[in-house]
């Protein structure tokens, strides 16, 4: 497989970001900002839980090109603490996974639809589920992406239309925060605050 290692610049950095797009091979290999810009009248159209991560996909809902259950057009595989906010107030995040679905209640990994409070807060957000897939569906006509930027570490902040924002936050400087995946083309990878271009 064939990799690159490229160290990330702020998203606000005007110059540095004229200076790629006039280097040579700047669209076949540009930097995360840029390919993040591709969701950006996309839907959060599935939200699932894979082992550790959270997965969030966006576009329309296709097979999976293994022929085994659902995917978009793009994913976001996050490992890292991550945060969706409504409005100034957190409406779930990392640490919801680890929350009782009500006072009293344990944290039951074994149901995917209410086993924690943050897939009580999903199945409110987003309405439809598929129980094969064990995922959440965006049945509303809300969480379009309208706007992307990164920061010089990694993190990611998606504004989303309901005036929601998805904020990922790498905490490691050696293992792998999170992932960004073209279903029929490119990983992009954050690692250690380095983004890694996997073909």
């Amino acid at each position: 497989m064939d990799w690159k290692i490229h160290k990330l610049k702020p998203a606000n950095d005007r110059n540095s970001r004229a200076r790629r797009k006039t280097m040579p091979g700047y669209d076949r290999q540009p930097p995360l900002e840029h390919s993040l810009q591709v969701l950006v009248g996309l839907r959060m159209s599935i939200a699932r839980n894979a082992a550790d991560m959270k997965v969030f996909h966006f576009g329309k809902i296709q097979p999976h090109p293994s022929g085994t259950g659902t995917v978009g057009l793009y994913v976001l595989h996050i490992r890292c603490p991550w945060r969706l906010v409504s409005r100034d107030t957190v409406y779930t995040g990392t640490s919801d996974r680890l929350v009782g679905p009500a006072d009293g209640k344990e944290v039951d990994d074994g149901n995917p639809r209410s086993g924690s409070l943050q897939d009580v807060k999903f199945a409110s957000l987003l309405g439809g589920d598929d129980e094969i897939t064990r995922s959440f569906l965006n049945t509303s006509e809300q969480l379009i992406v309208t706007s992307v930027n990164v920061d010089s570490c990694g993190g990611a902040d998606l504004l989303l239309s309901g005036d929601y924002r998805l904020q990922i936050f790498p905490d490691g400087s050696c293992e792998e925060d999170w992932r960004f995946v073209e279903m029929r083309g490119r990983h992009l990878v954050i690692k250690g605050g380095r983004l890694r271009i996997d073909d």
